[in-house]
């Protein structure tokens, strides 16, 4: 399960950069080979959920590329690639090139930036860690299946253990990276319910380490306004277990309408929490569609509950993502009224709830989604294939 606000990542669109006093100029250079040929979009993404495009180009037949910008200081940015494809790096200036394999993008080397150099190796120690929770996840749930009481009981804590190294993996990095993009890229992924005291402290500790810089102010204003939100009164603990009457979902639709999951009540409904950001969410999302495809007509259907910020890439992940069933987000992140409902603390997470509105199953991913639903449901061949 992954962490929440793992993999975070920020959200409104703005425009160019302005020029002043003190700005510094830098470049990426990038050479993807069988890369086909796309708009390559250069992102800034700032510590308080702003997303800003600072240049793009197309690229070449043979994957050459170059994007460039001015920045007052050292930020964290990405190359975002089509379909929701993205390389992460710290930048401060000059030159950065960056080589990579279209068919593994994810194993790009970078150089002529340090600091991206050092973002690059610890986003691949995430990644082990999330195959870590990936497969733990899987014995848990066949596991749950099977009625394996004793070694479910060692699994799961074996799966505590990982979130606890996870963790304490992520804070060390934070507390020790030379690098600011670095450090708020790490303490972005950490989940301030359960993390508010490490919080606290880095929060305090920023500028002391970063003297005057703007992203370790901007840091600290989304720790306090989040900080603050957590501190409001939290609903009554609410019973989430199978068997349990699902709460209720009242929320905006695509339209601004509002949406509740008792309309829905008669239908199974797969209540799937995600966001435009989670690129955990963004990979599962395939297996989510092709469940839909393959249940759709059997009295089954999806709400989706965004924990987006802003509306634009929220449509816009829906539209890439082919995600055709009833959508919802009050745009508030981790915030979202739904979320703290269901006590939502990772994403993607999601609950199975039956015709009669209890819930069913929770966190059902990858074959555990299409096995319970084959379960439950008798999907007709004529909509087994897209």
């Amino acid at each position: 399960m992954r962490s929440k606000n793992l993999l975070f990542l920020f959200i409104a669109l703005t425009g160019l950069a302005a020029c002043s006093q003190g700005n510094r100029n830098f470049t990426v250079i990038g050479d993807v080979k069988g890369m086909p040929e796309q708009t390559i979009v250069l992102e800034q993404l700032y510590a308080n959920d702003v997303i800003e495009i600072i240049d793009s180009q197309r690229s070449k037949a043979d994957g050459h590329f170059e994007v460039a910008g001015i920045s007052p200081e050292p930020g964290l940015y990405r190359l975002h690639f089509r379909p929701n494809k993205f390389i992460l790096l710290s930048v401060d200036k000059g030159n950065v090139k960056v080589n990579a394999e279209w068919s593994a993008l994810e194993n790009y080397s970078v150089s002529g930036s340090p600091s991206s150099e050092n973002l690059r190796h610890f986003v691949v120690a995430i990644r082990e860690h999330l195959r870590d929770f990936n497969t733990m996840n899987m014995v848990i749930d066949t596991l749950e299946t099977r009625g394996n009481d004793s070694i479910l009981t060692i699994a799961k804590k074996d799966l505590a253990d990982l979130r606890l190294n996870f963790t304490q993996f992520v804070e060390h990095y934070a507390d020790t990276t030379p690098y600011l993009p670095n450090a708020v890229f790490a303490a972005r992924m950490l989940n301030l319910a359960s993390e508010g005291n490490y919080l606290a402290a880095f929060s305090q500790g920023l500028h002391r380490r970063f003297p005057r810089a703007k992203m370790a102010t901007d840091f600290n204003d989304y720790y306090t306004k989040t900080s603050a939100k957590l501190k409001q009164p939290k609903h009554q603990t609410i019973n989430l277990e199978n068997g349990a009457p699902a709460p209720e979902v009242a929320l905006p639709g695509v339209d601004g309408k509002v949406v509740t999951l008792s309309s829905l009540r008669g239908k199974f409904v797969l209540l799937d929490f995600w966001a435009s950001w989670c690129q955990p969410c963004r990979k599962e999302n395939p297996n989510v569609v092709a469940a839909f495809k393959k249940f759709k007509n059997s009295n089954f259907t999806i709400l989706g509950v965004s924990l987006d910020n802003a509306k634009e890439p929220w449509m816009k992940a829906i539209a890439d993502d082919h995600l055709e069933w009833t959508h919802v987000c009050d745009f508030k992140g981790w915030a979202s009224e739904a979320a703290s409902t269901y006590s939502v603390q990772s994403i993607p997470s999601n609950f199975l709830i039956d015709t009669s509105g209890r819930i069913i199953g929770h966190n059902l991913q990858g074959e555990a989604l299409e096995q319970k639903l084959n379960e439950v449901l008798a999907a007709p061949a004529a909509t087994s294939t897209p």
